[in-house]
Parts: C-alpha cells; sequence; structure tokens
C-alpha cells in the first residue's frame, strides 16, 4: 500500500508537490514569520534570482533532491524553482574550478548543487564511471548507499560519497572537497513514461552535491549599515556605537 500511494505521488503534477516546497528551505531565525510566508508562496517556475529569502538557505534532505529535482528533470517536468541546480559537466573540471559563486547553499553556505551526466568507460575492471578531471580524481569513500523516501521502507534514490584528490590514482593528495552524487533508483520511475530518452537519462543523470569543508561564505552584507540601523543613523536618530 505504502509503494503504491509514492507511485500515485510521482503520477502528480507538481503543483500538489510544490506544497513540499519549504521544507528544503532551512532557516536561521523561527520568527520571521514574514520571510517564511514568502517561501511557501513559491510558485513552479520562480527562477532563483527572483526569489528573496532573507534568513533562509537551500538546504534539501537527500530524498528531497530525488523527489523535487532529479526525477521531475528527468521527466521533463517543471522544477519548483528554475536555476537553483545548474547544469554542469561536473566531471570535467575541478571543484576549485567551478563558479566560486555556485558554493552559497547548505546551513554553512559552502555547497553548490549540479545536474550531470556520468560517463561510462571501460577499463580492466570492466565498465565503470569515468570520474577524473584534469588534474585529479573523485575517489569513492565507502559503499554505494540506499536512500528511503522519509526514512522509510521505500528506495528512492541511490548516493555515493567521494573525495576529490590532486594527482594521479592511487597517490593523489586529498582535499577539502567533498561530493555526494544521488542517483534515481529506476524501480520508482511508472513504467508507461519509460522510453529510450528516459531509460538513458534515469542510468546517467545525477545530482552532485559538492561540499568544500571548512568554508563558509555567507553573505557579508552589512545590515547595521544598509538597513533601517543606517538609515536611522543617517537621521541622527541613534547611535550605533551602542549596537554590539
Amino acid at each position: 500500500m505504502a509503494s503504491f500511494r509514492l507511485l500515485s505521488w510521482f503520477l502528480e503534477p507538481t503543483q500538489t508537490q510544490s506544497r513540499f516546497i519549504e521544507q528544503s528551505f532551512s532557516h536561521s531565525s523561527p520568527t520571521q514569520t514574514q520571510t517564511k510566508a514568502q517561501c511557501s508562496k513559491i510558485e513552479n517556475g520562480k527562477k532563483e534570482a527572483e526569489i528573496h529569502l532573507v534568513g533562509y538557505r537551500f538546504d534539501p534532505s537527500e530524498d528531497q533532491i530525488v523527489v523535487f529535482y532529479l526525477f521531475n528533470k528527468i521527466l521533463g517536468r517543471e522544477l519548483p524553482i528554475n536555476d537553483i541546480i545548474k547544469e554542469i559537466s561536473v566531471y570535467e573540471h575541478d571543484p576549485d574550478e567551478l563558479p566560486s559563486g555556485d558554493f552559497k547553499h547548505g546551513v554553512d553556505c559552502n555547497e553548490a548543487f549540479y545536474f550531470a551526466y556520468t560517463e561510462q568507460v571501460y577499463s580492466s575492471r570492466g565498465k565503470i564511471t569515468r570520474r577524473t578531471t584534469k588534474s585529479g580524481y573523485w575517489d569513492l569513500d565507502g559503499e554505494e548507499e540506499e536512500v528511503k523516501y522519509r526514512n522509510g521502507d521505500i528506495t528512492v534514490m541511490f548516493e555515493k560519497v567521494m573525495v576529490f584528490h590532486k594527482g594521479t590514482a592511487p597517490n593523489g593528495i586529498e582535499t577539502d572537497f567533498i561530493m555526494h552524487e544521488y542517483r534515481v533508483n529506476p524501480l520508482i520511475v511508472p513504467t508507461h513514461v519509460l522510453n529510450d530518452s528516459i531509460r538513458a537519462k534515469i542510468e546517467r543523470y545525477v545530482v552532485c552535491r559538492i561540499i568544500q569543508e571548512g568554508v563558509s561564505n555567507f553573505p557579508l552584507t552589512n545590515f547595521h549599515q544598509d538597513g533601517l540601523l543606517g538609515l536611522l543613523k543617517k537621521q541622527n536618530q541613534i547611535d550605533m556605537t551602542e549596537i554590539a
């Protein structure tokens, strides 16, 4: 019964799914009710640049990444928010070559999210996924893990964790870049929507969540100077030295 309900949910339009968009945003202050209301009113197809969520950060759970974004992307559906997960050839670039401005998500504003295609190559070990870049490689850290929908019984995706190393395997130097690679479980995709194109995307299309550990890219905006307090100071209505 649970699997049937989940399948029905996947078949529903994204308008129904959009009720849960707010869950993929973390907010720094529970008192910002106005901002929270803004978040709950996000419409499908909004671009990231059109959404101003002061105090909120894009910090989705693993199953939310697949259910709301990767699954809909594979099926050609409209996404809850456009451009927040960009499409880029992740495995053709060293992580420090990726746009630094993309590392602004997550609790510490040090995560970037990308849609990417994986490339299958043949080696002495058989068919493998190519994860070498111009000057390094992504090294698998542990085994591929199943991710359940809302921690239940249904596997919606598979996750691999990798660490980027500079140099040539197996003697590369470990860096502070970590990647979580997510792919859809083919069994959750309704058979009647499958065609050759969809099957190819299910096999090769992933979301890459890249984290630069030890870095926090919090916005540098000085709200004391640029906000209401700054305005009051200019009008000599408040002594800024009294504010910690």
